[in-house]
């Protein structure tokens, strides 16, 4: 589960374009303007100024595995984790990949778990403090976090976990966080459906060694003349 913290600001492209603004010493006064220099500096690819735009977020219910995978995109990112030093992790819940389908696997799994489970009360029973017992816990188990992360990060995090060659748990959570941003505003809508993209719908060719084939591989890209390109338009 992805939930918005209120401090998150609604009019991202405001403020984005208003800092724009000060540093061009032009007016500010106009949001719409406001906004129009924001989407031109963030089409741009000045990505210093989308570091002024953040989103604060409580993210819960997904596995630490994940959680760590989304800690690679540390640009400008801050975030609090829940604490395996002073929380009671006894009864933790845990991530079930899809793969994990039939009876028997299901009940391999789930087996795995409730021992690592049974084996942290037990340590805890005996008086090894959490802190220390925390190490038997996989990197399965669902975890918690309050996520600061700023618009320049977050273009690049969904750029690289909406691909489908991510991870299926990480993808779900890109999704997820990109829906509920385009459910808080109309300018977190904006920057969503514009924005948060996977890289090769961003740059319009696969950059991967290993492609998926939804786009072409940067290699498999003819360039052509404008001229040429409205001749074939004209055909």
């Amino acid at each position: 589960m992805v939930e918005i913290l209120s401090i998150t600001e609604k009019n991202p492209l405001e403020h984005i374009g208003m800092v724009a603004g000060i540093c061009w010493n032009s007016p500010v006064d106009n949001p719409e303007k406001n906004r129009k220099r924001a989407i031109s500096c963030i089409s741009s690819g000045h990505g210093r100024v989308m570091e002024y735009a953040d989103a604060e977020l409580v993210i819960s219910g997904y596995s630490a595995r994940c959680i760590r995978e989304l800690y690679t995109h540390i640009i400008g990112t801050t975030r609090l984790q829940e604490s395996t030093r002073y929380v009671n992790m006894e009864d933790f819940k845990y991530y079930t990949p899809s793969t994990v389908a039939s009876d028997e696997q299901k009940k391999e799994y789930d087996g795995c778990m409730d021992a690592i489970a049974k084996s942290y009360s037990a340590l805890l029973d005996s008086g090894v403090s959490k802190e220390d017992a925390a190490n038997l816990l996989p990197l399965g188990m669902d975890t918690k976090i309050v996520l600061k992360i700023n618009l320049r990060a977050l273009i690049h995090f969904m750029e690289m976990r909406l691909c489908t060659r991510a991870y299926k748990e990480i993808r779900a959570l890109s999704s997820e966080i990109k829906k509920v941003l385009s459910d808080y505003s109309e300018e977190w809508k904006y920057i969503a459906e514009n924005y948060f993209l996977p890289k090769c719908e961003a740059a319009g060719f696969c950059i991967e060694e290993k492609c998926c084939g939804r786009k072409p591989k940067r290699s498999e890209v003819v360039i052509i003349s404008k001229e040429e390109y409205q001749a074939l338009k004209s055909k």
